[in-house]
């Protein structure tokens, strides 16, 4: 995992001494990258509050004045982490060939970050720490279920608006493209488990195909 660089410097300060607003976002930042490469190398239980201050090179006050425990850390660790797959995500542009050949561009592009290494690792930590903290995991839902559904919606609405699918409901549509493309893969590589190159293909094709036949335009009579 990637992300901003942290520099043994003091923090760059404003007018009246304190940091600088740019500087403490800096630091948010490698906070919460430090912290999701931390609880990916080492797990939720092992991690504490003070290694992470200390690899972060933040103070602990900095990290109270802005989560009350680790597990409110760990969620936006794991939020900050896929706000940034989502920003690859929204960086896609649809193709301008066909809607099927379109779609399985884009069916290949929503399985690259769904298998990344580091995405399935805090996908594994997530998935057993949320019954611990049900009203984080909510909250956390709420905020980023419609981001990454919302993405889909965006190059699907691409396609209807050249006549060549419709979108009816287009929050249910986009729901039923991300589990025919990505929930069989992404539950098996979960499992440590990935099917060769070729076969991941050829399954991703066929549920592209299969996708268009429940909303592909029709001719009227």
């Amino acid at each position: 995992m990637s992300g901003p660089s942290l520099e043994a410097v003091e923090f760059k300060r404003g007018p009246g001494g304190r940091p600088t607003r740019e500087e403490a976002a800096r630091r948010h930042a490698v906070l919460l990258e430090t912290a999701a490469r931390l609880f990916i190398d080492r797990g939720l239980d092992v991690v504490s509050i003070d290694e992470i201050a200390r690899q972060a090179g933040v103070a602990k006050r900095f990290i109270y004045g802005r989560y009350r425990d680790k597990s409110e850390l760990f969620v936006a660790a794991i939020e900050h982490y896929f706000a940034g797959r989502l920003e690859a995500l929204h960086a896609f542009v649809p193709s301008r060939r066909d809607v099927e050949s379109g779609l399985v561009d884009f069916g290949r592009k929503l399985l690259e970050l769904a298998l990344q290494p580091d995405a399935l690792a805090l996908q594994r930590l997530f998935i057993s720490a949320a019954p611990r903290f049900p009203d984080l995991t909510a909250n956390f839902i709420a905020r980023n279920r419609r981001r990454s559904i919302g993405e889909i919606e965006r190059v699907l609405r691409f396609y209807a608006a050249r006549g060549e699918i419709e979108l009816a409901t287009a929050q249910f549509t986009a729901e039923q493209f991300f589990v025919a493309v990505v929930s069989i893969p992404q539950r098996l590589a979960l499992l440590g488990q990935r099917e060769p190159p070729q076969v991941e293909a050829r399954r991703l094709r066929a549920a592209v195909r299969h996708f268009l036949d429940g909303c592909r335009t029709r001719p009227t009579a």
